[in-house]
């Protein structure tokens, strides 16, 4: 498996690549939470002008980090809302020193998350399926940054002060970015704060990832103040009428175990037997071996990367090197465009011939190119679909391509979650703990997928290898434990 990170969600001085998700999510089985709603109030602001426009509007604090666990951080934050016929209007407000405060970079900036931010995530449809998200990132001096983001097609005013800063956004409605509303619309909402100086980047309403599609509240559109206990209950009954709360079915409901092996030692294949499910490369098994795990009820998925090129790709020397968009130099394959149609039949060539061989169906490999390229987006979720309509009885287990997975989820039985609580560290050559931010698949996992996480430790480290099975178990997901090379099977199941 290869993993990328999301280069618009690295963080300076940040060491965890993923972080732990410890207070209720918006989309939980016991209905929205109070603490996930915030409403935006029906006035006019003029901004830049006198802040007591603001006066009398709720204020949401921006306060949970995206640490392990999620905590309050140290520096205090808050934004309001409000809204008129032509404008949405932010306030976000927090506590910093003046001179402390980073805020240097150009709108045209690449790595704008280096300064000190403000960002704002928007869904206009929360309700559907695979709601878009809307991203957008201001510094304390109201630079709007262009990189990563929907627009930069608003007014923003910054203004740093003693021990503060403050932004006013007016982002327009009923445009070409953000449709006109009005009272009783809902959307999804999160808000970030980086503060690089403390090293501290919560997120309202629950923490965790910035990147993670599924960590939003709701904002609820009023003409009047409404309670949070009112609204909660009416956004909770919207969800479940919604396809984004829909059941979602899984051939892989029933499995309790699962293993990956991508070696070629006969007696490892024979291990595959203790597991419901066993994800191999295509070379791993043959015939006689497949036919043995299927009489024993054992089902068999197949790898396929659908998002990179491997150099023993037998189709390798038919990709038309204007494909090719960079270098995974931990394994030594390329990112391709998924996209171009001559990579998709390439793809669909060899899902057939699995399938000719016998296999359950496929395992979908470095879907998290689209972190790295999120042009191509659209043709990895297309692939997923296309092998979904052309084999509808087949498993598909999609290995992360969490930026993917709420339009790739109806498509798909499992996802699994590498890294999920240790990991390797390509550098230094070692193994060790991580904590992964269930919040990326926490909520489809209630509606039914199936999640299998996949750690990494040695087999004489056995203190990690439980850790990451009672951990994933605690989640409701599915543990496995091997190599980084994934060439023994363990059979440690604490």
């Amino acid at each position: 498996m290869k993993s990328k990170l999301n280069n618009a969600a690295k963080r300076s001085a940040v060491s965890l690549a993923l972080t732990l998700l410890t207070v209720g999510l918006a989309q939980n089985s016991g209905g929205v939470p109070e603490t996930s709603v915030s409403q935006a109030l029906k006035r006019t602001i003029t901004i830049g002008g006198d802040l007591k426009q603001w006066d009398g509007l709720p204020q949401y604090k921006v306060i949970l980090s995206n640490g392990v666990p999620s905590v309050p951080v140290g520096s205090s934050g808050y934004f309001s809302l409000a809204y008129d016929d032509s404008n949405l209007y932010v306030l976000g407000v927090f506590d910093q020193p003046r001179d402390t405060v980073k805020a240097v970079l150009k709108s045209d900036a690449g790595e704008w998350w280096n300064d000190d931010v403000m960002e704002l995530y928007l869904r206009t449809q929360p309700f559907v399926s695979a709601p878009a998200d809307l991203h957008f990132a201001v510094n304390p001096a109201g630079e709007r940054f262009k990189a990563y983001t929907a627009t930069t097609d608003y007014k923003s005013v910054g203004r740093i002060e003693d021990n503060r800063w403050v932004l006013e956004l007016a982002l327009p409605l009923n445009s070409a970015t953000l449709p006109a509303v009005k009272a009783g619309d809902v959307w999804g909402l999160k808000v970030g704060r980086e503060h690089q100086k403390a090293a501290e980047f919560p997120i309202w309403p629950v923490g965790g990832d910035f990147s993670s599609p599924n960590n939003y509240g709701y904002l609820a559109f009023t003409e009047q103040p409404a309670t949070a206990s009112a609204l909660a209950t009416e956004i909770t009954a919207k969800l479940g009428k919604s396809l984004a709360g829909s059941p979602l079915e899984s051939r892989l409901s029933d499995i309790g175990s699962y293993s990956v092996y991508y070696g070629n030692q006969a007696a490892d294949v024979e291990k595959l037997l203790n597991y419901d499910l066993a994800i191999v490369q295509p070379s791993t098994v043959n015939a006689e071996q497949l036919k043995m795990l299927h009489d024993n009820g054992t089902r068999v998925v197949a790898y396929m990367t659908i998002g990179e090129l491997d150099r023993n790709n037998a189709a390798a020397p038919t990709v038309d090197p204007s494909w090719i968009l960079g270098e995974n130099k931990n394994w030594g394959s390329q990112f391709i465009d998924a996209s171009q149609p001559g990579w998709q039949k390439i793809v669909a060539d060899q899902a057939a011939k699995l399938k000719k061989q016998g296999f359950d169906g496929f395992f979908l490999d470095t879907l998290d190119t689209a972190d790295l390229y999120p042009k191509i987006a659209p043709g990895l979720v297309k692939i997923v679909q296309d092998l979904r309509a052309t084999y509808p009885d087949a498993v598909i287990v999609q290995n992360r391509g969490f930026a993917l997975l709420n339009q790739t989820a109806p498509s798909i039985d499992a996802v699994m979650y590498e890294s999920f609580s240790s990991s390797y560290n390509f550098d230094k050559k070692t193994y060790g703990n991580v904590n992964g931010d269930p919040s990326f698949v926490e909520a489809l996992s209630k509606r039914g997928l199936k999640v299998l996480a996949l750690d990494y430790a040695q087999p004489e480290q056995q203190d990690l290898i439980t850790r990451d099975y009672q951990r994933a178990k605690s989640f409701g997901f599915v543990p496995y434990v091997s190599t980084i090379n994934l060439d023994k099977v363990y059979e440690a199941n604490p």
